[in-house]
């Protein structure tokens, strides 16, 4: 895992000279906390054949429909480019989202991903039964500081296991050593590689047929501080079985389908106060990637939909018939780039826009992967980020302090009143309670940050996997014109934010370390919001975390003396208000909150976390 060590070479050569040495270093990281995907159906203990999840439509675990355990993760935008929309990761982060307690810089086994028993026993090898499906090794490709994820040591490996029954052993049938994604293209002209196994001995033909993919990794550790981090992802994408198959078939399927999310539809932002929105706001255009997994060249019909929040639909855009590429990607604009014809109400917001892609008139085989969406908010934050990280984000430098401001622009003058912050898991959390002080600049004439409304002491907080919001001291007016929200940071420490690749506002990005404000050279978003008004104001229940299955907190509202549940005698566990201060520490099971004002506070406990109301 040498992510951290080679992008921060690169970077410390194209940064320009400066009289304190400055770094961005970008980190890999894992996957988000998540629960067992919810079946539309019962589950059964066994299930016939075809066998098949492309991983569209959802996100999260793995459709508990197909999958039985494992830690891996399915979402639609960390894989790049995949065949089609969605893929599932194998890291070395468990269901929690924190790092294997076996973690080590040697190998050991991570994330695995296992099929519910499959009833085979009425087949044999004269089926031609075979399981397919593609990969791609985590690290990307092309300019180290443009790539996601982390890349597969040579000694890592992504396994394919069949389980028979006979002998009640799991069987490697495949496996692929740790490699990057440069290589792969180099030696096959593609970066996703098909792979096509058939269960040729009769042994695996039972009712209790199952096969897995597991993940072996390794970690590197790294002296500062937050950067030692579980990386070497794989992505797998388009798991089938079915029987009358051949290996030799190519993957070759009637199927067109989009390949990435949805895109907003405004010009700059995912997400707006409805009080700075303005038409000058939408986008002219959106992208979409469109793919045609078949042989020859397939007629697609495109159209989308706005619907509003009462459910009615307010716009529709017809792109009509064309003909898709074979094993390629659509590149007439009709579809690919579809104008937008519609000007949001932000009194009927939030908006649901609504992407279909058909093959012919009735459609292909997999109809899952023909439907994107996109929920479209107007309320009272900005957002570049769309929500989850693919990186870290930090910066190191000799300079005793350092500052990092990301740029909004109002369009009227607005009240800020807290900052949302996203910030990763590492490991041992070694960085949680790194102090900073939340800044708040106003833009100058040339555009760079300049007069400070707004600076105060915050604790960077425990890694949960959702945004932490502050709340600030007081309302901070803004006038209308460009807005900085960041943070000065004391020391040579590694923040670790959240950082989306799904959308470049590296333009937007700024950072002081010496005498002068510098552009980030990283394509991506910082996963940081200011949030303004009333709404800004409230806690938010998605940015407090709920109790852990360690940590449990009654009663809850309290006023006086809190039971903790899930800690020992010894345990010690801290309070911090929604500024991210640390307020109470107390050792044991009893915790008096009778001096605390009403309001809204998390309980910290090694790794575990519970939200606390405290009313009066």
């Amino acid at each position: 895992m040498g992510m951290v060590r080679n992008i921060a070479a690169v970077l410390a050569a194209a940064l320009l000279s400066t009289a304190a040495v400055a770094q961005e270093v970008l980190v890999p990281v894992g996957h988000a906390v998540h629960c067992a995907h919810a079946a539309k159906a019962a589950v059964a203990d066994t299930i016939e054949l075809p066998f098949f999840d492309d991983f569209a439509g959802y996100s999260g675990a793995p459709d508990a429909r197909l999958w039985a355990d494992g830690g891996a993760s399915v979402s639609d935008g960390y894989a790049p480019l995949p065949p089609t929309v969605g893929a599932m990761t194998l890291d070395a982060y468990d269901a929690a989202g924190s790092l294997y307690r076996q973690a080590t810089t040697s190998l050991f086994g991570a994330d695995t991903a296992t099929s519910r028993a499959l009833r085979l026993g009425a087949l044999g090898p004269q089926d031609s039964v075979v399981l397919s499906f593609y990969y791609l090794p985590g690290g990307g490709s092309g300019n180290l500081w443009e790539r996601v994820g982390d890349t597969p040591d040579p000694a890592d490996s992504l396994m394919l296991e069949f389980y028979s029954e006979s002998d009640s052993a799991w069987h490697t049938v495949w496996s692929r050593g740790g490699i990057s994604v440069d290589t792969l293209v180099a030696q096959t002209g593609r970066s996703w590689q098909y792979v096509a196994v058939a269960l040729a001995d009769s042994c695996y033909f039972a009712d209790g047929f199952r096969f897995r993919f597991r993940n072996l990794c390794s970690i590197e550790y790294d002296s500062k501080a937050g950067r030692t981090v579980g990386g070497d992802q794989w992505h797998i994408d388009y798991v089938s079985m079915d029987r009358a198959r051949s290996v030799v078939d190519g993957g070759v399927v009637r199927d067109v389908a989009f390949v990435e999310p949805a895109p907003p539809m405004l010009k700059y932002y995912r997400d707006m106060p409805a009080r700075q929105f303005m038409a000058s706001e939408m986008a002219d255009r959106m992208a979409l990637t469109i793919a045609n997994l078949y042989s020859s060249e397939l007629a697609s019909h495109y159209a989308y939909h706005v619907v509003d929040r009462s459910g009615d639909t307010v716009y529709s855009y017809d792109g009509g018939y064309r003909n898709a590429p074979h094993d390629g990607y659509q590149t007439d604009p009709t579809h690919a780039s579809p104008t937008v014809g519609y000007v949001f109400d932000p009194a009927a917001a939030p908006y649901t826009v609504v992407h279909v892609v058909r093959e012919g008139s009735a459609g292909d085989v997999h109809g899952g992967n023909d439907t994107v969406r996109m929920v479209q908010e107007l309320d009272y934050r900005f957002a570049y980020d769309d929500g989850s990280a693919e990186n870290g984000y930090g910066i190191t430098s000799t300079a005793a302090k350092l500052y990092l401001a990301y740029r909004f622009d109002l369009n009227v003058e607005d009240t800020l009143t807290a900052v949302d912050m996203f910030f990763n898991r590492t490991y041992e959390s070694q960085n949680e309670e790194v102090q900073f002080y939340i800044t708040i600049w106003q833009a100058g004439p040339d555009g760079r940050p300049q007069t400070v409304l707004y600076r105060d002491a915050a604790t960077r907080m425990p890694q949960t996997g959702v945004y932490h919001r502050y709340v600030l001291d007081y309302g901070v007016v803004v006038p209308q014109g460009g807005l900085f929200v960041g943070f000065e940071q004391v020391g040579n420490t590694y923040i670790n934010i959240g950082f989306d690749r799904s959308r470049n506002s590296s333009d937007r990005i700024w950072y002081l370390t010496s005498t002068e404000w510098q552009h980030s050279i990283l394509s991506g978003s910082l996963m940081i919001r200011p949030c303004f008004g009333v709404r800004g104001a409230q806690v938010s229940i998605a940015s407090v975390p709920e109790a852990s299955a360690r940590l449990a907190v009654s009663p809850n509202p309290a006023c006086s003396t809190v039971t903790l549940s899930g800690v020992d005698d010894a345990s010690v566990s801290t309070v911090y208000d929604m500024r991210g201060m640390k307020v109470a520490e107390v050792r044991g099971r009893t915790l008096d909150v009778s001096a605390l004002p009403a309001g809204i506070y998390v309980v910290r406990s090694g790794a575990s976390s519970a939200k606390l109301i405290i009313r009066r």
